[in-house]
């Protein structure tokens, strides 16, 4: 039977603890950083929707001209 001195033990449960709390905290560091950058893309895209949106309401009455056919289809 192998004998383990109780320092050693320690020492090992204590490293792999590091090295499991390391990298859970890279892991939380990278998808932190990805979900901010989602943020900010999801952020730009709900501009491109309001600025398209006040183009189709512009659009939608149509150029004025009594045979524009978007005037004629309201």
């Amino acid at each position: 039977m192998i004998e383990l001195p109780l320092g050693w033990l320690l020492s090992i449960i204590g490293t792999l603890a590091l090295t499991i709390a390391t990298l859970a905290g890279v892991m939380w560091s990278f998808m932190k950083s990805r979900l901010d950058a989602q943020d900010k893309i999801i952020a730009s895209q709900a501009d491109t929707i309001e600025r398209l949106q006040d183009d189709v309401e512009r659009m939608a009455k149509g150029c004025g001209q009594d045979s524009c056919f978007w005037r004629s289809g309201r």
